[in-house]
């Protein structure tokens, strides 16, 4: 009798060690994230420290969504279809007032704008961006630097400023 209460007593041990053991294990993940050392590509990177230093009294916002500063919210459109074709896609860097009202919509075009499905994006995206009445200014990447930057700015608040008199 002594010797089956012992068997009972080991086996409830094992299968509440079994148990435990199951429950401490972290799940089996399907993929494995890592922070990156940077937010920024390089070129990105770059090109936001001499934004910094072209434009003062903005607020700078990187890879901003055009959810955040496109309405799609037309009479007669299907809500989700328009969101859906905007969702995902973003500008490299969003330049707003201190009270963040969009100004200025800026991309960077490195080497995989050559790509013909991103030229089919740029496309769609300069159309929209265009007519929404906001600017967009593309930079070449590498062919830019702060003098430039300036001047492309400063032009394309006034041509806003201009047309909205």
């Amino acid at each position: 009798m002594e010797v089956l209460f012992i068997i009972i007593i080991i086996f409830a041990l094992v299968v509440i060690g079994i148990k435990t053991n199951n429950i401490t294990k972290k799940p089996k993940r399907e993929y494995t994230y890592t922070k990156k050392a940077c937010a920024m590509t390089r070129h990105e990177l770059t090109f936001y420290k001499t934004l910094l230093e072209a434009i003062s009294s903005c607020v700078i916002i990187p890879q901003a969504h055009l959810s955040m500063f496109l309405d799609h919210k037309v009479y007669g459109q299907n809500w989700n279809r328009a969101f859906s074709r905007i969702n995902g896609k973003s500008v490299d860097f969003l330049i707003c007032t201190n009270d963040m009202k969009p100004l200025i919509a800026i991309e960077l075009d490195d080497n995989t704008h050559d790509r013909p499905d991103r030229q089919k994006r740029d496309i769609f995206v300069n159309s929209i961006i265009s007519d929404a009445n906001m600017p967009l200014l593309r930079f070449k990447a590498g062919e830019w630097n702060s003098e430039i930057i300036k001047q492309e700015v400063s032009r394309a608040l006034k041509e806003s400023t201009l047309e909205k008199l």
